[in-house]
Formats: structure tokens, C-alpha cells, sequence
């Protein structure tokens, strides 16, 4: 059980990777009227990735395994809209590998168990911050275009 359980930490670990390198990619690359509002959130949620990779690496060693340096594909996009799809995708994934992660523990490992459940919990957050924030950009860029279509 402890082998299954440090692989699935292991690949907590590499989506964490994969957020650090994300994040601050879309921070460096996010420009335009956009750039103020987002880069820093993008660039904060870097910042939290590399928090949880620290925290699931540690176990992980801890438990007696290797902590993985390997991460999954960057997705950025070309655009906000693009960049915010990619960056719920990437909270919804991170969600699920805990998910998967606390059912595996459970039972096996209390203090694992609370741990994974605080990282659950940032990344459920992150899901209902970037919904929201889609959701409103969305209808931001529709009232625009509608703007556009009425003065044009």
C-alpha cells in the first residue's frame, strides 16, 4: 500500500511542478489591458503549486520514497480567455489527484490525511475563484461586443 500510495503522491508532486511552470509562464506571458489583474494571480498561484510540491515532497520523503522532479505539459493559451480555461482545467485535475490521493490514505495515514485535505481545499478553491472569474469575464467580453456591435 505504501508503494501505490508514494506513486500517487508522486504524481500530486508532478502536477504541482506542472503548476509552478504553468502559472508563472501565463504570468510572464499574460499582456494587454489584462495584465495588471491577472499576473499577479497568476504568479501567486505559481507560488502555491510550488507550496504544495514542497509540502506533498516532503511526505514523500518522509514515507521513505523519492520525491519525483518530472511534471506533466504546460497548457498556457494564447489569450486571457484561453489561459483562465487552462488554468480551471489545471485546478479541476489537481482536485481529482487529491481526491484520488485522500480515498488511498484514508484509513492508513490521519496526519496525511488532514494534509492533503488542506491542499484539497486551495485547490477547491481555486476552481470556484477561477469559475468565477470566467464567468464574469465572459459576460464582461459579451457586454462589450455587444457595445461594439450597437456603436458600429
Amino acid at each position: 500500500m505504501n508503494d501505490k500510495l508514494i506513486a500517487k503522491l508522486n504524481a500530486c508532486l508532478a502536477h504541482e511542478w506542472t503548476g509552478v511552470a504553468q502559472y508563472s509562464q501565463m504570468g510572464f506571458m499574460v499582456s494587454g489591458l489584462w495584465r495588471e489583474p491577472y499576473a499577479e494571480m497568476f504568479f501567486e498561484s505559481a507560488k502555491e503549486s510550488f507550496g504544495h510540491a514542497h509540502r506533498i515532497g516532503d511526505k514523500i520523503a518522509a514515507m521513505g520514497g523519492v520525491p519525483t522532479l518530472e511534471r506533466n505539459k504546460v497548457q498556457v493559451g494564447d489569450d486571457i480567455h484561453g489561459m483562465l480555461q487552462h488554468a480551471l482545467e489545471f485546478e479541476q485535475a489537481a482536485v481529482k489527484h487529491y481526491m484520488e490521493a485522500l480515498e488511498m490514505a484514508d484509513g492508513v495515514d490521519r496526519p496525511l490525511v488532514v494534509l492533503l485535505e488542506e491542499i484539497l481545499l486551495d485547490e477547491q478553491d481555486g476552481v470556484d475563484k477561477l469559475s468565477r472569474i470566467i464567468r464574469e469575464h465572459g459576460a464582461a467580453a459579451a457586454a462589450e461586443g455587444h457595445k461594439k456591435t450597437k456603436t458600429g
